[in-house]
């Protein structure tokens, strides 16, 4: 039975500049998938036009697909809760199992699939959280090519196209705290939705979006331009695994 090479696209410079180079290395793809949660970064947004004309003018499928529960922020703003970094549920709601539905859908379950992402070299600490997963046979070409994320960005640069924002929803529990600074600052009505969206959450102020931080307190700081030496960062429990690329 013949393979099928699906490239799960995140959006962003990883999974951008991979579908660049697979296409110079004249690398088949059947199908390039893009899970649309409903909150992405308005300019990832607007790249996303920009690169499926480039797509078009490769003669490459491009397919935007959503869940069936709505966008995130809907849905959880329903259940009165927030996305939880510790289990992941958006992640695998509005990401993995819309893609899985699509890919059995229209491939059938037992075409053997190729599932490409865009992990770049530098994070390939992300890779081993998908590796065994067993519905498809992921490849991480960036990482067998040892391309890290600058070199992702220079591909992208060579094509001719916009170098787009690292990909994720603007209210994104794993992002860091420099990109709720940029979202603060070119985004400052997201921010003040993000602050709406954890108020409403039962758990709130026990849970928030930043960990231990309430938004609304690191906004206050940033406004009277506080040291934020106070606002430690809590990473321990790493990247999503599809979010970011």
């Amino acid at each position: 039975m013949k393979e099928i090479n699906i490239v799960s696209y995140g959006g962003g410079q990883n999974s951008t500049a991979m579908i660049i180079e697979m296409v110079a290395r004249k690398m088949p793809i059947n199908e390039i998938i893009f899970c649309d949660v409903g909150n992405e970064m308005p300019e990832t947004y607007t790249f996303l036009k920009e690169f499926e004309d480039w797509c078009s003018k490769k003669g490459l499928k491009f397919t935007q697909i959503e869940s069936n529960l709505g966008t995130i922020k809907d849905y959880y703003l329903e259940k009165k809760l927030i996305p939880y970094r510790m289990f992941r549920h958006c992640t695998d709601k509005f990401k993995v199992r819309p893609m899985n539905d699509y890919i059995k859908k229209v491939y059938g379950i037992k075409t053997p699939i190729n599932m490409f992402m865009g992990i770049a070299n530098d994070e390939k600490h992300r890779s081993e959280k998908i590796r065994g997963r067993k519905q498809f046979t992921h490849l991480f070409p960036l990482i067998e090519w040892e391309l890290d994320r600058l070199g992702c960005v220079e591909i992208i640069k060579k094509e001719g196209l916009s170098v787009p924002v690292k990909s994720g929803c603007y209210f994104c529990p794993f992002q860091p705290k420099r990109a709720w600074i940029d979202l603060y600052k070119i985004h400052p009505e997201l921010f003040q939705d993000s602050i709406n969206f954890e108020k409403n959450a039962n758990a709130y102020p026990n849970a928030t979006l930043m960990g231990k931080v309430k938004l609304e307190d690191f906004r206050k700081a940033l406004a009277e331009q506080t040291d934020l030496s106070d606002f430690k960062e809590d990473l321990s429990l790493g990247q999503c695994a599809y979010c970011h690329t």
